[in-house]
């Protein structure tokens, strides 16, 4: 219930409200409009359900000390077993092409069958991680404080340093490993960076290269292609918006045998497919989890305790760093983009973000599919002894990188310009 007076009155509890009409009037003894917005269920029931039992059993597992590490539990095993099994489904491929070509004759019709297996071989064949071209690299003589900054890291991780770092428009922070030698590749979205204190930058990159030390990029490598190869067979064998025009053009006509077969071949080979894609996503989901709480306990022993809580609790103002550098590439501004993301977000009141932080404990917000809700996290960081940091950014060291980085994400937002503008 918004007006344009300075305060209002809850219609549940009748407390006196303070009225912002930039932000959502709510009220913090009810809780009364706290997440207004309506709840949209990208996932199925089963596996939300999942993921809630499973958050809880971890957070109570790692809240009473009873995991410390990573480690083979059955879950991971189960999940290295489903991937190798889809892993051989190429190799199959491959070694019927060769056996046909040997043994099948006559070879004219061996050659065409043989054909058609090589490239089921190839393209189900696994691939390593790659750069997204359209990713702007920094060199460290371009941004030496901030390689500087993750040697620190990694040394305090005992990760493995990185190799490059690249930069992007979106409010995001990621490691990956490219290539078969899964050399570590940091991602520093611009507007995610500039939103964040200098100890919360700590934290986040102490984060991502937790997943390093923990081996969960090798795990990620294994299990995801095999998701990816499921995810083709999938697709391939499910209806396509195509089926639904031939279905339309067979009241037309009397041959609907290529419509027929369709149906078949996906009645018989999808059915078997998803359900193996379930099992696999229920067998890798504790794992992913896992790796999470653990690289949140890794973040909080090099940033500090509090710095760690914190920056889970600000990716909740994720979305209002990139709209206020969307709005001064989109429309122009006298200040730097970065710094009009600063001014966005110091303009967010206290009273608002806790809010937000209410609304995902109500949601259970997650970042993505793969993570705990982020309330668990922060509530299992703050539930353990605190700590202090192994690794400290100055601001003066944190104006040097942002400097750095102003001059190196320049082609960044200059994309991100042109794109608006198309």
């Amino acid at each position: 219930m918004e007006t344009n007076e300075a305060v209002t009155h809850c219609p549940q509890c009748n407390k006196q409200l303070r009225v912002d009409p930039r932000f959502v009037t709510w009220c913090d003894a009810c809780e009364w409009n706290v997440d207004p917005l309506p709840v949209d269920d990208a996932y199925p029931a089963w596996r939300q359900k999942l993921e809630h039992r499973l958050a809880d059993t971890l957070y109570r597992e790692l809240e009473h000390g009873t995991v410390h590490k990573p480690g083979w539990d059955a879950a991971r095993v189960a999940a290295y077993l489903l991937s190798f099994l889809v892993l051989l489904l190429p190799l199959v491929a491959l070694a019927a092409g060769i056996a046909i070509l040997v043994v099948y004759r006559p070879q004219w019709l061996s050659i065409p069958i043989a054909a058609i297996a090589f490239v089921i071989a190839w393209a189900l064949r696994p691939r390593p991680s790659c750069l997204n071209p359209d990713h702007h690299q920094v060199s460290p003589d371009e941004a030496p404080r901030l390689y500087s900054l993750l040697d620190e890291i990694s040394t305090a991780t005992k990760a493995r340093p990185v190799v490059s770092v690249v930069l992007t428009a979106e409010p995001e922070l990621w490691i990956t490993a490219i290539g078969w030698r899964m050399r570590p590749v940091v991602g520093i979205g611009l507007p995610l960076w500039a939103a964040m204190s200098p100890q919360q930058r700590v934290a986040l990159l102490a984060h991502e290269f937790g997943h390093g030390r923990n081996g969960d990029m090798r795990h990620s490598l294994v299990v995801g292609n095999a998701e990816n190869i499921l995810d083709e067979l999938e697709s391939s064998f499910s209806p396509q918006p195509y089926d639904e025009l031939k279905d339309d053009y067979a009241a037309y006509v009397e041959d609907t045998s290529g419509t027929l077969i369709t149906r078949f071949v996906n009645a018989l080979v999808g059915p078997p497919v998803r359900a193996y894609r379930w099992l696999l996503t229920r067998a890798s989901l504790r794992g992913d989890q896992r790796a999470e709480y653990l690289a949140d306990r890794l973040a909080a022993e090099v940033a500090g305790s509090e710095a760690a809580a914190f920056a889970l609790e600000r990716l909740v103002i994720a979305d209002t760093a990139y709209r206020g550098l969307e709005k001064a590439l989109r429309f122009g501004s006298d200040v730097e983009p970065l710094e009009a993301v600063r001014r966005a977000v110091s303009d967010i009141p206290a009273r608002e973000i806790d809010r937000r932080i209410r609304a995902t404990r109500i949601r259970e917000t997650r970042t993505d599919a793969s993570h705990p809700p982020t309330y668990l996290r922060v509530k299992l960081i703050r539930a353990r002894p605190t700590t202090t940091a192994k690794v400290v950014l100055g601001l003066s060291d944190s104006a040097t990188i942002d400097r750095e980085l102003a001059v190196a994400g320049a082609p960044a937002l200059t994309e991100l310009r042109r794109s608006f503008a198309r």
